[in-house]
């Protein structure tokens, strides 16, 4: 187990003595690996870390998984159960009781579900979040980690954006995530089940549907086109989104991407250890509603990025985080026009002991987001993959 890994089982350990806890269930995916590096598909049959005051964690894991869990380093026993369901008497449960005793006081992540809940043979239960509030503040490795995947991320939108062009389908922009994962496996060590990619496009007026699925025949033509590259390189995350154009956009399009590059400003200005992410949020709200854009407001102006695309702090009115050095987040304030499209930058950023660093970098500006050249060995490129998927013959 790495030093990282090393300190935060030892912070575990100290809440769960200082809360009279007899141990805490691990359970969620990103937990389990937050802890321990290790790596594995759930399905059906539940995984486990108990960490108790002292000692060395052990681990309750299906037969399955028994060899492939003896490699992670830093952890005793493990018991395995053979199958979901077992008999009576050889369940995951059972071996949890044997581990911590029937009159134990567990803690548990909030994500166990009630069902499993309900089996453990325990004096008591208590829920606890305490690993998700490890996780809001990065050590080193995870800063590291989240630049790499950042650094894949720009590639990615650099892929996107350079490959856009007049009439291109929906599709297109998709296939650019085969080319980083490819470069990930080429480069890194590769982790496929804590990896994803995912690149994509929205045209215009779809473009105001960020969380929308458009039509795959659909073409990009005029208005805001917003393009996403958002991935998970080795278990950490970031994203970055640009509002683009194909030729020069129009004046009422201009004053909208540059009203949200102002509203990203205020925000940007008040990202520094002390503040409240509430306050960020509602600042840009002000800012927008005082121009009489609110009700086209439909998400906050942010969320913590780490080992999830979207996890605390949440840049969000109503929210109750604070801003400390190391935190990472997304600043995203948009507008959303059903008759127009979106306009929606979104990187991901480092909270600094002064300030800020913005990880991802792809270029930002709205003279270098406007794609100007016809692109014709792209367009020929276009047709050859819609005629090999039969896209056009789809539409």
């Amino acid at each position: 187990m790495d030093k990282y890994r090393q300190e935060r089982v030892k912070r575990l350990q100290k809440y769960v003595s200082e809360q009279g806890l007899d141990a805490m269930l691990v359970t969620s995916q990103d937990a389990i690996y937050y802890l321990s590096g290790a790596s594995y598909t759930p399905v059906e049959r539940p995984f486990f870390i108990i960490v108790k005051p002292q000692g060395a964690p052990s681990l309750v894991v299906p037969r399955l998984e028994y060899e492939h869990m003896m490699k992670v380093e830093g952890f005793g026993e493990i018991h395995y159960y053979f199958e979901y369901p077992s008999i009576p008497g050889q369940n995951w449960y059972d071996f949890i009781v044997q581990d911590v005793g029937e009159k134990a006081v567990i803690g548990i992540e909030p994500s166990l579900p009630s069902a499993y809940r309900e089996l453990l043979k325990a004096k008591e239960t208590v829920i606890v979040d305490y690993i998700d509030t490890m996780r809001l503040v990065k050590d080193a490795s995870e800063i590291e980690a989240i630049k790499l995947a950042c650094k894949w991320t720009d590639e990615g939108m650099k892929m996107i954006h350079e490959g856009l062009y007049r009439g291109q389908s929906v599709l297109e922009p998709i296939m650019p995530a085969r080319d980083i994962q490819t470069g990930v496996i080429k480069t890194t060590d590769y982790n496929y089940m804590t990896c994803s990619f995912l690149t994509a496009a929205w045209p215009a007026p779809k473009s105001s549907q960020p969380h929308s699925l458009p039509d795959f025949a659909a073409r990009f033509g005029d208005g805001p086109i917003v393009l996403m590259s958002y991935n998970r390189v080795n278990g950490y995350a970031a994203e970055c989104e640009r509002t683009v154009f194909l030729g020069e956009p129009c004046e009422r399009d201009r004053k909208l991407f540059d009203t949200v590059m102002k509203a990203r400003e205020i925000a940007y200005s008040m990202v520094k250890p002390g503040t409240r992410c509430e306050d960020i949020d509602l600042a840009t709200q002000e800012y927008f509603k005082s121009l009489g854009y609110g009700d086209a407001i439909i998400h906050r102006t942010g969320h913590g990025i780490g080992l999830g695309n979207h996890e605390a702090p949440w840049l969000s009115a109503g929210g109750n985080h604070v801003l400390e050095e190391n935190m990472i987040i997304s600043i995203e304030p948009a507008l959303y026009f059903n008759d127009i499209g979106g306009f929606r930058h979104s990187d991901t950023v480092l909270v600094t002991k002064n300030g800020y660093e913005n990880l991802t970098h792809y270029p930002r500006d709205l003279e270098s987001l406007i794609v100007k050249d016809k692109r014709t060995l792209k367009k020929i490129k276009g047709a050859i993959i819609r005629k090999a998927v039969r896209l056009d013959k789809a539409k």
